[in-house]
């Protein structure tokens, strides 16, 4: 049975190029819906800030392990069903109600309700992306696969730039309320031309066709945890997702305040950045690992290392810069180097892993991420900048004065007189850069993971050779 289930893949890879290339396409634009509704609430912070009148933490927390939390705890049983079941069915329910909960951000009414439905969209996301990853893998093969998952992962950064260039527009015109709902409705459509026009392939090097030969779930941990590359590549990828997310989610509201950017310039900033820079980051760091793999599968870990030691150089110095321009240049080249890490490291972590497992692989991988990552991330430089602002104010009514004034943004209340609003600027805009610069030295310490990885995972393909 299973030289037959590999001659259908394989029959198939011969006839279907096109096809193949039809199914990355829409799960590269599932996954940019999916960042691109996760991210809004990061454009939108300033406003929502100013509205509802929330200090640094709570807008971390919203941010970050709003979403982060239920994403967490529902991937990896979703991930398990998409090792028995049909994956396309699972992408398309997921992307669906993902949806539904993104236009439910936009009838919030409260902070309570918000961060309510920013979990709502959590849940969604955590079945999409493992089932995504299960798909492209038996679509593709060994040696592909880095530069696929590399267009994969350029669906963050082209949501980004959507998010950017219509939803910052949308926040400043219409107001972040009605940014949600627009931004929901069309992942609905997403949802139903996935479920119609993807077919479910079969599964390479299962012997089985049937739920049964799905591996068990401590199997699946024992396994990523059994080689040395892997677990260095897990770690690695863990603690780049914490300092990428501290960065990249908080910049809207860094360039309002520490620039006096309006929303929609604050907005296309940041598009610039996770757009620009994650397009390019990844499908490069995709075609480095392809061609340099090739030579040598220690590239798979140095190519992510190089690009987190050149990311923290780049970020020291952007947050150094008085100007607007400068920062945001360096900044673009800082996504640059923080994406190089996406296709070689998924790439390292399933090729080492039998094909039932890949599903429940990348929920644990992406679970980790975004529970330790984008979730303590953001949340971390919340809580720095609200106490290095606090120290810097040296008042004990920092809260009464600064929060309620959106933390040195313009709308302070009338009756805070004008030398304490620039105190209360003063003070959050440069605890607002140290807490940023804090992160750089999580960056190396992500590059020696990688690098690390990266020679064990040659190690182990040339014991194999």
């Amino acid at each position: 049975m299973e030289n037959v289930v590999e001659a259908l893949v394989a029959s198939g890879e011969r006839r279907s190029a096109p096809y193949k290339a039809w199914v990355l396409l829409l799960v590269t634009v599932i996954y940019a819906f999916s960042f691109m509704d996760r991210v809004l609430m990061s454009i939108a912070a300033p406003a929502v800030k100013a509205q509802m009148h929330l200090s640094d933490a709570q807008l971390g927390l919203l941010i970050g392990l709003a979403f982060a939390l239920l994403y967490t705890v529902l991937s990896i049983p979703i991930a398990r069903l998409a090792e028995r079941f049909n994956r396309v069915a699972i992408v398309s329910v997921t992307v669906t109600l993902w949806s539904l909960m993104t236009i439910g951000c936009g009838t919030a009414a409260s902070y309570t309700q918000l961060v309510a439905f920013r979990a709502g969209v959590g849940i969604g996301e955590a079945g999409a992306t493992p089932a995504a990853y299960s798909l492209l893998a038996d679509y593709f093969p060994d040696k592909r696969r880095p530069l696929v998952f590399a267009i994969y992962a350029s669906g963050v950064a082209v949501g980004a730039l959507i998010a950017a260039f219509v939803g910052a527009p949308l926040v400043k015109t219409l107001g972040w309320q009605a940014a949600f709902l627009y931004f929901g409705a069309p992942g609905v459509l997403l949802g139903l031309l996935a479920l119609l026009t993807i077919k479910e392939p079969p599964r390479a090097g299962s012997a089985k066709a049937d739920g049964n030969s799905a591996p068990k779930f401590f199997a699946v941990i024992r396994a990523m945890a059994s080689t040395s590359a892997s677990r260095h590549m897990i770690a690695a990828v863990i603690v780049g997702m914490f300092a990428m997310s501290a960065i990249i989610l908080f910049l809207p509201i860094y360039f309002v305040r520490v620039y006096g950017m309006n929303f929609a310039q604050a907005g296309i900033a940041f598009g610039l950045i996770g757009g620009v820079g994650g397009i390019i980051g990844n499908l490069l760091s995709g075609y480095l690992a392809d061609r340099l793999g090739r030579r040598s599968p220690v590239w798979n870990g140095r190519i992510p290392a190089l690009g987190c030691i050149a990311a923290g150089i780049l970020a020291g110095l952007a947050f150094l810069q008085p100007m607007a321009v400068p920062c945001v240049a360096l900044l673009v080249a800082f996504a640059i180097g923080m994406n190089f890490w996406n296709g070689p490291s998924f790439a390292v972590i399933l090729s080492l892993l039998e094909p039932r497992m890949r599903a429940t692989a990348s929920a644990l991988t992406l679970s980790a991420m975004a529970l330790l990552g984008q979730g303590l991330g953001p949340w971390y430089v919340g809580l720095m900048s609200d106490a290095f602002a606090k120290h810097l104010f040296g008042r004990p009514d920092f809260a009464q004065m600064c929060v309620l004034g959106t933390h040195g943004a313009p709308g302070l209340p009338a009756q805070v007189p004008s030398d304490i609003a620039a105190l209360c600027h003063s003070a959050t805009t440069t605890g607002f850069k140290y807490a940023m610069l804090t992160i750089i030295p999580v960056l190396l310490w992500a590059a020696i993971h990688y690098w690390i990885a990266g020679r064990k995972f040659a190690a182990l393909k040339a014991q194999a050779a």
